[in-house]
Parts: C-alpha cells; structure tokens; sequence
C-alpha cells in the first residue's frame, strides 16, 4: 500500500497526461506503418479491451512444489534438487548449508511476484546465484476464517517456515516482506543467519510528511483516512499500490498492440497488477495503525507476540536494497534499519538501484546485476 503524498498528487495528472500522449503517437505510427485499414482498428480495440479486462489469475513462472501449508500461506520449495550419482559426474550438487526464505509482499497483491514470468523471475536470479536450498512463501487471499489473523498470525507462519527448514535461514524480505522479516529477526534473532530488506519502509515517515502529519490526528483518524484511500481504490478497481501507474502502463499497452510478444509480457505484468487478493482485515488495520501511522517500529514502541520488538536484538549480516525511484519505499526508509540494529557496521551493506519498487524483484538489471550476486554473497555467509 503506497501512500498518496502532496507530491504524487500533483504530479499524476502529468504523469497520465505524458503517458497518454506517448501511448497514442506509438499507436498512430504503428498504424501507419502497418499500412493499416479499418478492419485492424477493430481488431486491436477487441485486442486492447481483451487484455485490459482479462480476470485469468497471475500463475507462477514455475509451478514449485508446496511443501507445508497453513490457512495464511503455504511454503513453495523453489530450490535445485540433489543429484546423486553419475547424475553429478559422482561428485553430487553441493547444497548451501543454511537455507534461504523468500517473504514476497503480503500487500493486496500475488506472492508470484518474486518469480513474475522467465527472465524476469527473482527466484531464478537467486537461483543462477547458486542457492540450492531455496524456498518461498506464498500469501493466501483473506477468507472470513483468517480475517481476525494479524501480526502475531503471520509472524507464526514465518516462525513455522523456518522451523520447518531447520531452525536457522538466510531471510530476505521484499516490500512488506520485510519489515516483516526484521520484526521476526528481532523477536527471533537465532533463526537468521542473514536478513536482507529490499524495498521495505523501516522508518515510514522519512521522506513522507503527510505521514508524519497523519500522526498527529486524533486516535485511529489518521489510520482511518489511510483506510479510506485504500478502499477507495480497491472499489475503482485499481491497484491501491499505484492506481496512477497502471493507467500508465494501459497506455504502454496502446503503443504496443502491433506486437505480439509485447502483448504477451504486458498481459503477464497486467494480471499480477490487477489482481485483488484481500488482506485480513486485523492485518490491514494494524499495519495502519502501527506502521504508517504510529511508526511504532523505529519508535520502539511496537508489540508483537507479547512483547516488545526491540530491534537492536538483531546483530547477524544485514543487507538493505532500495530503488533510486522507488515512491513507496524510499532509500533512506529503507537503509533506516542500519541506525537501529546491533549489527557492526561492517557487516552492513547497502545496494541502491537504479529503479522503482517493481523494479527491484522483476527488472532484468535488478536481477542480474543485484540479486544473483547477492546469492553468492549469501553462499559466503
């Protein structure tokens, strides 16, 4: 859930003015260029309506075993089997002696964004990286069995996960992954060998005044207007994360229709943004309440499982990733986790990329140039 500062709010109707602009002349040229006559216009509006109002489910990349299931997620086992034998030349596949635990965002979106389409996966980019132990949690949709379920509900699902796992993971967290991921790492700090936060708001006021300002409300005001943007959204059927974006990214489509390899990657994108998997109620209202709001966690002031998340209790390597554009977490929201763990700074790292908040799980030069490195660097932790 992105939130909708003085800034970006002046600067949508550029943004969907631009893009506009831009999707219509790559359309018209292309129409030119195809020679085209009134029977194409009719097949790329059929085209254009088809894909813009397509409902097919976002699949992932590749269909990786469940391994454990509960009523909030499952665990996929993304990982490269163990070769045996002539199989391995008689030498087998070395597997990375700690594994590793994915936590994609649990944001209003699908879990398959970490392995969004080939080539453009991050479970592959680790992967390439040589993580052999690889796995994924996968969030399930709000159902009204687990829409009581807030933090303490998922911070056991993870805390499952690893146990599951052996009791001891490299933990890396993407978007609300993790600020999730540092909360079990300070509640738990033996079961992390590593934590990596990519794109995740530690500090959510930094850089977000009409944040802090929200702060000053009255009780449950603030996180009662956050609420309403969200709904807000969800009812207009636009992506609460950047309803702006895909309007753009609509018109990216227009420029594109005499293209069918675009078509197919731009419908891939579409249907992971446009899906609308429900957040538990008491989960959203927390989040709310506690993070955007309160920003009770660097605060000192959150509690979760009966006590209070005191994040200097995290002393293990810790890798922070951020995107250069990235409006929903920005980086020194990101890097403000350095400030307040007890990790030496010398095992601290920071990685700014040249992208936005998509970008850093799906772009190709994320992934190549950040996180297949990044599972080496985890190998020699």
């Amino acid at each position: 859930m992105s939130r909708p500062t003085p800034a970006w709010i002046a600067a949508a109707p550029i943004r969907i003015g631009t893009a506009a602009i831009a999707g219509w002349s790559a359309y018209l040229t292309g129409l030119i260029r195809r020679g085209a006559g009134p029977c194409t216009l009719v097949e790329d509006a059929t085209r254009f309506t088809r894909v813009l109002t397509s409902t097919s489910p976002p699949r992932w990349a590749t269909d990786w075993p469940v391994v454990a299931e509960w009523p909030l997620g499952r665990l996929r086992d993304c990982g490269v089997p163990e070769v045996h034998g002539d199989e391995a030349h008689g030498d087998g596949v070395h597997r990375d002696e700690i594994p590793t635990l994915l936590l994609p965002p649990h944001s209003g979106t699908h879990s398959c964004i970490v392995d969004h389409s080939p080539g453009r996966s991050q479970v592959e980019a680790l992967r390439a990286g040589g993580l052999t132990r690889l796995h994924c949690l996968e969030w399930a949709p709000a159902t009204p069995e687990t829409n009581h379920c807030s933090i303490d509900e998922h911070l056991a699902v993870v805390d499952a996960a690893i146990r599951r796992l052996g009791g001891q993971v490299h933990l890396i967290g993407d978007s609300q992954g993790g600020w999730l991921g540092a909360i079990h790492a300070a509640l738990h700090p033996e079961t992390v060998r590593t934590l990596t936060v990519a794109g995740a708001p530690i500090d959510f006021h930094v850089d977000q005044p009409a944040l802090a300002a929200l702060a000053d409300l009255p009780a449950g005001a603030g996180a009662s207007a956050l609420d309403v943007w969200y709904g807000t959204a969800r009812a207009l059927g636009l992506p609460a994360t950047d309803p702006v974006g895909e309007l753009e990214r609509a018109m990216t489509l227009l420029g594109h229709l005499d293209d069918p390899e675009a078509v197919r990657r731009w419908e891939a994108e579409h249907r992971w943004f446009s899906w609308r998997q429900e957040i538990p109620v008491a989960f959203r209202e927390w989040i709310m309440r506690h993070l955007f709001v309160g920003n009770d966690l660097v605060a000192g002031r959150l509690v979760a499982e009966g006590r209070r998340v005191d994040l200097s209790a995290v002393h293990c390597p810790v890798h922070l990733i951020a995107g250069r554009h990235d409006p929903v977490a920005t980086p020194r929201q990101v890097a403000a986790l350095a400030a307040h763990v007890a990790t030496p700074r010398s095992a601290i790292t920071t990685t700014v990329v040249d992208d936005g908040h998509i970008g850093l799980f799906v772009g190709r030069r994320a992934l190549a140039q950040v996180w297949t490195p990044h599972a080496r660097r985890l190998l020699d932790s």
